[in-house]
């Protein structure tokens, strides 16, 4: 039933393509919407975010205060929108034709770092990397008690020289392991007989993870500050997810195979 509810048909053709349309544009905005109005309303009516000790208790209404600068800048944004929209042309193709693949076939941008992740392994880089870091994120409000510092720009000066250091080992990291696997490939290119097990558990993906998690572990021992420890990992998270995605952007081409541009992409 759940199936045919999806799909409106028995077998996938224009009826799911429609609904899952339906889904992706209209419904699950909707949601979001409706989700993120309950949380912006529970955070005011429970007294606004975390502030510094030293913050000044004189409070201001939101409207018109907090309303004109959010509108000014939602006018912005939407001005930048429509500029970009009218020098650049939306990259359109010809209809898809389910007979001829289109390669190399590429996500979205916002998906194109967990797609490189996942070229290394189906498993790990779609669902047990994505799991690891929103169970990480979530966990992060129970493990970080500090009660000072609330409010302050990347906890302080320690946490923002921790932040630079995460910086530098995060791209190091990933910059290190994208070369090793374009020059040389990777355990399936080393050892043919691998078991596939063991390059769906160790791949680049799962060992920058757990290269970005001690990394965490080591400033928390250094700093004694398990907010500096969640500072760095999402540190090293995000800058990851950039570097892999702008390399998945420009420099993967037909069969996910590296180019310097797409420009040297060959013709057939």
């Amino acid at each position: 039933m759940q199936r045919r509810l999806l799909l409106g048909a028995d077998e996938i053709g224009d009826s799911a393509l429609v609904r899952f349309y339906f889904l992706h544009c209209v419904l699950l905005p909707l949601l979001t919407g409706i989700l993120v109005s309950v949380h912006v309303w529970r955070v005011r009516k429970d007294g606004g975010l975390s502030r510094p000790d030293t913050a000044d208790e004189e409070k201001l209404d939101a409207l018109p205060h907090a309303f004109v600068r959010e509108f000014a800048a939602f006018m912005l944004i939407l001005a930048l929108t429509l500029g970009l929209a009218y020098v650049f042309d939306a990259p359109l193709k010809e209809p898809a034709n389910p007979a001829v693949s289109e390669n190399p076939a590429k996500s979205p941008w916002y998906f194109l770092g967990l797609q490189e992740l996942v070229s290394y392994s189906a498993f790990m880089g779609g669902m047990g990397i994505p799991m690891l870091v929103l169970l990480g994120l979530g966990l992060i409000p129970y493990l970080d008690r500090d009660r000072s510092g609330f409010g302050v720009w990347f906890g302080g000066a320690e946490a923002r020289r921790a932040t630079i250091r995460a910086v530098l080992f995060s791209t190091i990291c990933c910059l290190g392991f994208l070369y090793l696997t374009v020059q040389h490939g990777w355990l399936r290119a080393w050892f043919p007989e691998i078991p596939q097990i063991v390059v769906t558990l160790v791949n680049p993906g799962t060992l920058l993870v757990l290269l970005f998690a001690v990394w965490s572990l080591l400033a928390v021992k250094k700093y004694d500050s398990v907010r500096i420890g969640a500072v760095v990992l999402f540190t090293c998270f995000f800058v990851g997810f950039i570097v892999l995605t702008y390399f998945a952007t420009v420099h993967r081409g037909p069969n996910w195979d590296f180019f310097w541009w797409p420009s040297l992409w060959p013709l057939h």
